[in-house]
């Protein structure tokens, strides 16, 4: 008879566990059965053990406890010392056509003193690419050269949106009246069929990005203009790797805990009461982020 190895497998699917403030989640913790097969050494590609085949001998694997769950929790603000800050955009303007060279961006900012890295700075977003992280506005930006530098590729021609808000060091947004400015221009020509409503419902998507170590606690940051978050009105369905872990109702910073070593794909999206999608173009964003032992 040949000899069985008795292997136990344990199944275990990715724990998502939700926890926001205020009711900001309704995803419960989900652990699947565990299994137990009988696989065979020749099935298993394993040498047959020395010894006297003719008892049966069972060599028992271990189970591995299972991974902790990925998590979610809500955070608070950072308290602001002083007065609130406020950023403003005063060029291009809004709607403007830049027929020549590159585009000027210029920022005013205020209450919101910029620091170098890894202090306070301003996000600034094109389109819907990832943040930008300046710290420094008292001169015009090279609106060209800052995406060719950052984002690897030209400012291409056609319309283009860009929005910009106060950041903390540790890049939580500033989540206050004035703090969040946008402008939409065309670079050498409009882009055809192009809309974006400035007063309309807007999710922004900043954090998690790029790569982090196994153990970080990664932060989970947007900002929301035009609506207000709600149990029962608008809320933010977080979904990390085609799972829905969150739908977020308090405007506040969270953290991501647990993330296994490889990559990921964070999605937030902006959905009503019914969890249906809220419609805007930068409302639905998703950002390939990475949790690796080394990120050099």
């Amino acid at each position: 008879m040949r000899l069985l190895r008795a292997i136990t497998i344990s199944v275990s699917a990715l724990g998502l566990v939700a926890y926001a403030g205020c009711g900001g989640s309704d995803v419960q913790p989900e652990w699947p059965d565990v299994t137990t097969v009988d696989v065979s050494a020749d099935e298993m590609g394993l040498p047959e053990p020395e010894g006297d085949s003719s008892g049966e001998e069972e060599a028992e694997a271990e189970a591995e406890p299972p991974p902790p769950p990925v998590r979610i929790v809500a955070g608070e603000r950072t308290a602001i010392e002083g007065d609130s800050p406020s950023i403003r955009i005063t060029a291009p303007r809004n709607g403007q056509r830049i027929r020549r060279g590159n585009v000027s961006l210029r920022i005013q900012l205020q209450n919101w003193d910029l620091e170098a890295a890894p202090g306070r700075h301003v996000h600034v977003i094109v389109d819907n690419e990832p943040y930008i992280a300046v710290r420094d506005v008292s001169e015009p930006l090279d609106l060209n050269a800052l995406v060719q530098e950052n984002l690897g590729h030209e400012l291409a021609e056609g319309s283009h949106v860009v929005r910009v808000f106060p950041s903390r060091g540790h890049h939580e947004s500033v989540k206050t009246d004035g703090a969040f400015a946008t402008v939409t221009f065309n670079n050498r020509s409009a882009t055809e069929g192009f809309e974006f409503d400035a007063a309309a419902p807007l999710l922004t998507y900043s954090r998690p990005k790029g790569c982090s170590t196994p153990g970080s606690r990664l932060l989970l940051d947007f900002y929301v203009a035009n609506t207000e978050l709600a149990a029962d009105g608008n809320r933010v369905r977080v979904t990390i790797d085609d799972a829905v872990a969150a739908n977020i109702s308090t405007w506040a910073p969270h953290w991501i805990e647990n993330l296994p070593v490889q990559s990921h794909t964070i999605r937030l999206q902006l959905v009503n009461g019914e969890g249906e999608p809220v419609p805007g173009p930068f409302n639905d964003t998703q950002r390939i982020i990475r949790v690796a032992n080394s990120c050099d």
